[in-house]
């Protein structure tokens, strides 16, 4: 079977300008903001494409990007307004890839192209970080934003400091004020470099950085399905994307880039607003907590994927429940806003096309417990006087997860069912939790030790909890855990 190239689609050629440098080259970046710009390309609004640079030494997307001539397909599949949806296209809007460990001129290159205005990045969240041994001399420099310094340091030097030649700096990592982060990042090595203070000054005056908020889930490639893909597409396609209709972009930002980069003009989710934190505090307490405070129930009984936990008569309930009833009331924002979210959240969990594994969403559960769900249970009290018992479940289910058979410095074992599963979290983490459940002996007032360890642990949560006066509920929880199971527990609170 043919690949997906030019020469078996010569129609898809195009000589639409280069006007984005992209660093990363995954699966989320095409299925995401390379979909985005197809878009506006297809509506001639935009009319540019996009290079992609490859983040890390060890990746093979370039190589495949480029013997596509940049082509690829993004497959869209899952439940929205409650219409099934399964979208397939060939997008164009990549022009080439290119590998800066071996070619690191030809990056410096789209620096002297005046057209290239937009710098796009999504290099995990590992990759908005200093690395002490990266150098101004390197060709190039290991981490994402010693290569940007130098890149923008090139562009500065080639245009003499023009004001007209800053770019539009939009990173795209799930880490909160991104756009300032990687900013400080790049003054960091300026500094460090010794690169001119006219270069500091021309980076603070005439580039502008972003903070944005991403959300889409992109399952990749699929490689259970690849034969079918291919025999339906008429091609084989090795970078065939796959995804969720669902997507939403938040971008902190003013009016000009509403003009330069006009994604809502073609009926894009996306937000360009002065203010993101909202859009920000909806997703991590909704999407990211309805994970965080369901999941570990859902997988104790049983369960393996977000669908089967939304498709089991249960623990599907309770979910909807926990999102709708509990989580929904407690946050503090346009209610309207929150409740379509909520329900799209929803239809996300239920799309039957993306398998969402329950322990890869338990991995570092403490942190994310704190962070998601912590903050619902708490103004949830604080707006009606009462602790939400489903949350207090949850936080029992999130320490019953982690009772160990074993535990091996970040890695801890437990039994479900007679199996063995691992979990991985904080070192520190594990060692208060592994010790917490030392204390458990089979009794309520064990169960009631073992959560008094874990909830009165300050450090733990940054908080001093024990004044909450939740140890009983949550020990009592844990008990019934233990001695009835997960989903007779969650029978009893629907």
């Amino acid at each position: 079977m043919q690949t997906l190239n030019l020469m078996l689609h010569p129609e898809l050629k195009n000589d639409l300008p280069e006007k984005i440098i992209q660093f990363g080259e995954g699966n989320f970046l095409r299925c995401f903001i390379g979909w985005m710009i197809d878009r506006l390309n297809k509506k001639n609004i935009f009319n540019g494409r996009i290079v992609a640079v490859q983040p890390t030494p060890h990746g093979r997307v370039i190589g495949k990007l480029n013997a596509q001539d940049g082509l690829y397909t993004t497959v869209l599949r899952g439940v929205q307004n409650g219409a099934t949806v399964n979208e397939k296209e060939i997008i164009t809007s990549v022009s080439r890839g290119i590998n800066p460990y071996t070619d690191w001129q030809k990056v410096l290159k789209c620096a002297e192209d005046p057209a290239i205005e937009y710098v796009f990045s999504n290099t995990t969240e590992a990759g908005l970080s200093y690395n002490n041994e990266d150098k101004a001399e390197m060709t190039p420099p290991q981490s994402f934003p010693g290569k940007l310094t130098l890149y923008l340091y090139h562009r500065y030097r080639y245009y003499n400091g023009a004001a007209d030649k800053g770019m539009y700096i939009i990173p795209c990592e799930l880490l909160e004020d991104n756009g300032i982060l990687l900013k400080k990042l790049i003054m960091k090595y300026a500094r460090q470099w010794n690169l001119p203070a006219s270069f500091c000054e021309w980076l603070n005056e005439h580039n502008k950085f972003y903070n944005t908020l991403v959300d889409r889930v992109v399952s990749g490639y699929p490689k259970d399905e690849a034969e079918e893909f291919n025999k339906e597409l008429g091609y084989a396609d090795e970078l065939l994307v796959c995804g969720e209709p669902f997507h939403f972009f938040a971008i902190e930002g003013d009016d000009c880039l509403k003009e330069k980069l006009p994604l809502q003009k073609v009926g894009l989710n996306v937000a360009v607003e002065s203010d993101i934190t909202k859009y920000r505090q909806r997703k991590v307490r909704l999407l990211n907590g309805g994970h965080t405070a369901n999941v570990p129930a859902a997988f104790l009984a049983g369960l393996d994927t977000v669908a089967e936990m939304m498709q089991d008569k249960t623990a599907g309930r309770f979910a909807c429940h926990t999102i709708r009833e509990i989580i929904l009331p407690s946050v503090d924002m346009d209610k309207k806003m929150l409740e379509d979210f909520a329900e799209a959240v929803i239809e996300r969990f239920q799309n039957p096309f993306i398998k969402h594994y329950l322990l890869s969403i338990l991995l570092n559960s403490t942190s994310k417990f704190k962070i998601r769900v912590l903050p619902s249970l708490l103004d949830y009290h604080r707006k009606f006087g009462e602790f939400p018992q489903e949350l207090l479940f949850a936080f029992a289910a999130y320490i019953f997860v982690y009772k160990p058979v074993r535990v091996d410095k970040n890695h801890l074992y437990g039994l479900r069912d007679g199996i063995e599963y691992e979990l991985t979290d904080d070192e520190e983490n594990i060692i208060k939790l592994d010790a917490a459940w030392k204390l458990y002996n089979g009794t309520p007032e064990g169960a009631e030790a073992t959560a008094a360890a874990v909830i009165e642990d300050v450090v733990l949560w940054d908080a001093d909890l024990a004044e909450l006066n939740i140890v009983q509920s949550v020990g009592a929880y844990l008990y019934r855990l233990d001695k009835e199971g997960s989903r007779s527990v969650m029978e009893s609170l629907l």
